[in-house]
């Protein structure tokens, strides 16, 4: 818990004697309306709130204010014990006034109204004593000095008290205080420490991180060759299918359905007029079928070849970046051909997300210089983040790729309807060490945005807002 501040015992017990004052003032109208003291009532009464608020006003730096209530508070002890004409009970608010000095937590404040009631007390009654009627200090017709003693000894007893309850508050605030600080400084000293080891961990996670990497190229090196020696393998088999395919002949069938169609009448002889008209279908059916699925195997292998030419095409790049080589070879390429490539590559998620693809091209968009595989690996990598922003959730799936020309260059935009992101993000997205690879692998931004940068272009990304989609724009020289 933390420790309250001097200031804050001061604050907060003003704001108690804000209550009490007022109410003991107006304690003192209702006493009036039994005996009439409305000239004491008021102008003691009024008098001794105007002190304590006038003091606060002008010393308001000073805590003259606080003795000055405790003065106020015997004051109206003495009223009281006037006003209902020596009411023993009376006496019993100078102990009330005592004890609500305690908030302040400083014992010398019982100081005034111990004196304000010791004084009272021998005025009073001594006045009373030499035979003043009007004083209206106590019931008694007599009050003798032995009674006077008690009197002050009780309340300079209970003052005492109350007294020496403040100055233990006062100590044990100070404590907690000191505890609170001491509290402070070792959380510091801790948060300090734990700073200090998270740079030593970080420090250590640096040279772990390089060791790692080094393993990565090493191991990265080992998988593309496997995979390599994989994709070669499969084209091999899919060229041994498609041989196979071509060597099969559907026009042995569809002559023989030919050659039964024009020997009808003698088939019929033989089987009959429905068993021949069956026979005649059914080579006819089976013959149109196999040439129709050969036509569809054909071409089913070749977009399958044609995608194993690009991953080959990747791979190499891949080991170009693993050998720490990178081409400097720009050729004509057609940006519509990179764009089927990199979709033909995605077809598989895009049809799992039931994603729709709206594609703007020109019929014949003019041509760039630059690396087709580099620039199928950026559209492909900008395409998977749109693929995985969108999600299977959405209701709207929709990814749009337009190409247009625009100031001495082609501009290809990639619109998806996707999650989107604030701005906050926006200026975080190319840093080199932000995380934005799609499944965690392939390039990141920043990877994609530098050889969008090594083609002489400029790749930007933005969004308005979270639930808005986000879209991509990269510029190309002509």
């Amino acid at each position: 818990m933390k420790a309250s501040s001097p200031t804050q015992v001061q604050k907060r017990s003003d704001r108690i004697i804000n209550y009490f004052l007022p109410a003991y003032f107006l304690g003192g109208l209702i006493f009036a309306g039994f005996y009439g003291t409305w000239l004491i009532a008021i102008g003691v009464g009024g008098l001794s709130v105007a002190a304590y608020y006038l003091a606060k006003v002008f010393l308001p730096d000073s805590d003259l204010y606080q003795y000055i209530l405790s003065a106020v508070l015997g004051i109206f002890m003495a009223q009281y014990i006037y006003q209902m004409h020596g009411l023993f009970e009376m006496h019993f608010f100078a102990f009330i006034g005592s004890a609500i000095l305690i908030t302040y937590q400083n014992w010398k404040l019982q100081i005034p109204i111990l004196l304000v009631v010791t004084i009272h007390h021998a005025v009073f009654g001594y006045l009373q004593d030499l035979g003043f009627t009007k004083v209206y200090f106590t019931q008694l017709d007599y009050f003798a000095l032995q009674t006077f003693i008690i009197h002050v000894l009780l309340a300079a007893f209970i003052i005492f008290i109350c007294g020496l309850w403040a100055y233990q508050l006062k100590k044990y605030s100070e404590l907690e205080a000191i505890q609170a600080r001491e509290m402070d400084r070792l959380q510091s000293e801790a948060l300090i420490a734990v700073r200090a080891q998270k740079e030593q961990l970080e420090r250590h996670v640096a040279v772990l991180d390089k060791a790692v990497a080094q393993g990565k190229f090493e191991i990265a090196s080992d998988v593309t060759h496997d995979i390599g020696n994989a994709v070669i393998g499969f084209g091999t088999y899919l060229n041994r299918v498609k041989r196979l395919q071509e060597e099969q002949n559907p026009e042995i069938l569809q002559n023989l359905a030919q050659l039964f169609t024009a020997k009808k009448a003698a088939i019929a002889n033989v089987f009959g007029e429905d068993k021949a008209a069956a026979i005649i279908k059914v080579l006819g059916g089976i013959s149109e079928s196999q040439c129709n699925h050969r036509d569809e195997v054909t071409e089913v292998i070749s977009k399958q070849l044609s995608i194993i030419a690009n991953i080959q095409e990747i791979l190499h790049i891949q080991r170009q970046y693993i050998e720490g080589y990178t081409t400097q070879e720009r050729k004509p390429v057609n940006l519509q051909n990179i764009i089927n490539d990199a979709l033909a590559l995605l077809f598989v998620p895009i049809d799992q997300e039931s994603i729709t693809i709206h594609l703007d091209i020109p019929g014949n968009p003019p041509l760039i210089r630059g690396d087709r595989t580099k620039l199928i690996q950026v559209l492909v990598n900008v395409l998977k983040i749109s693929i995985g922003s969108i999600g299977l959730q959405a209701k709207e799936k929709v990814i749009s790729l337009r190409v247009c020309g625009k100031e001495g260059g082609v501009l290809l935009e990639i619109n998806d309807t996707g999650k989107g992101f604030d701005k906050d993000r926006d200026s975080r997205l190319f840093q080199s060490d932000s995380v934005a690879k799609p499944d965690g692998v392939g390039l990141t931004l920043h990877d994609c945005e530098s050889i969008i940068d090594s083609h002489g272009g400029t790749m930007a990304m933005t969004s308005k807002g979270l639930g808005r989609g986000t879209t991509t724009s990269i510029q190309f020289k002509i």
